[in-house]
């Protein structure tokens, strides 16, 4: 049996990893969309992916409005990049109550946590409709490590522009997009994070709103919708296997059973959420009898991580 069971991980291992792949994979995707802003899964404190596994929050002084999901789409039918025109189902996320001026620059807005592992090559893309009085710029920040006790934010790209004349409620922000295919550090990982963040204007060096004859005070309201983080590669199995052969864990999954390390190590066990659910020193083993099934990131007090899967 033990040797049937060794067969059967190789063969799918070998399926799931064998090379790169051949299109790019998505890892996560929001699009919001519901019956009713009522019915929209997650609600509005954690909207959950319509596509992949992830999660999704706010950061900083950032809320959702009084209506957490808005339409998708403007008055006239011209709206998100999202394939469905007619709201609803197709809805956005609205974020508002940001910074005042002069405050707080790039600390709020929303936070993305994915999953990379297996996977490098990490792009993420998504729309955005600016109300007047909403700030003119934001920053995508990227961290490798979202479970540091202070996570290191890195700016990755600045979207701004010249205030508008005129109003800009009804226009939409499409497909903006970041490439952090170079990045390395968020590749085959459990533990990186995006951030899309209000800032000051590069110019400016404070809040602008998104329209000259408005005045930015917080309060005004940013939509997010078709957000989706994105791999170009996936991994080969030898290159997987290399990177974390020095810390294994078997069986895996596991099937609720006490798990074997291949050394004594102190390890952290954390969700898919990020929370921490096992704290153990000195062990070389884990019991997973009551865990729920799904995934698990176990990181060592050296900073080594092992993907487990509970079924």
């Amino acid at each position: 049996m033990k040797t049937n069971y060794t067969v059967f991980k190789m063969i799918a291992l070998a399926l799931m990893f064998t090379c790169n792949s051949w299109g790019q994979t998505t890892l996560a995707k929001w699009n919001f969309n519901g019956a009713d802003a009522a019915s929209v899964p997650g609600g509005g404190s954690n909207p959950l992916p319509s596509e992949g596994s992830g999660t999704i929050g706010l950061v900083g002084t950032a809320t959702t409005s009084a209506t957490p999901f808005a339409a998708g789409v403007n008055s006239t039918g011209v709206g998100s990049s999202d394939p469905v025109t007619t709201n609803p189902p197709n809805l956005a996320w609205a974020i508002t109550n940001f910074p005042a001026l002069g405050a707080g620059n790039k600390t709020s807005g929303i936070q993305i946590n994915f999953v990379s592992a297996n996977y490098a090559g990490i792009k993420v893309k998504f729309d955005q409709r600016l109300s007047n009085k909403a700030a003119n710029t934001y920053v995508v920040q990227y961290t490798a490590d979202r479970l540091a006790a202070s996570p290191v934010w890195v700016d990755a790209q600045t979207f701004s522009f010249t205030p508008a004349a005129t109003g800009t409620g009804d226009v939409w922000y499409n497909s903006r997009t970041v490439d952090l295919t170079g990045v390395t550090g968020l590749n085959n990982s459990d533990m990186p994070a995006i951030r899309i963040v209000a800032a000051f204007d590069p110019i400016a060096g404070n809040y602008l709103a998104s329209t000259s004859t408005s005045t930015y005070d917080g309060t005004g309201v940013v939509r997010f919708d078709m957000v989706t983080v994105t791999a170009e590669t996936n991994l080969a199995t030898t290159v997987f296997e290399a990177n974390n052969n020095s810390f294994t864990v078997a069986p895996n999954p596991s099937n609720k059973e006490i798990v074997l390390f291949n050394k004594t190590v102190d390890i952290e066990v954390y969700d898919i959420l990020g929370k921490m659910i096992v704290k153990s020193n000195n062990t070389s083993s884990l019991d997973t009898t009551n865990f729920n099934s799904g995934v698990y990131m176990i990181k060592t007090a050296n900073g080594q991580t092992q993907k487990l899967i509970v079924k």
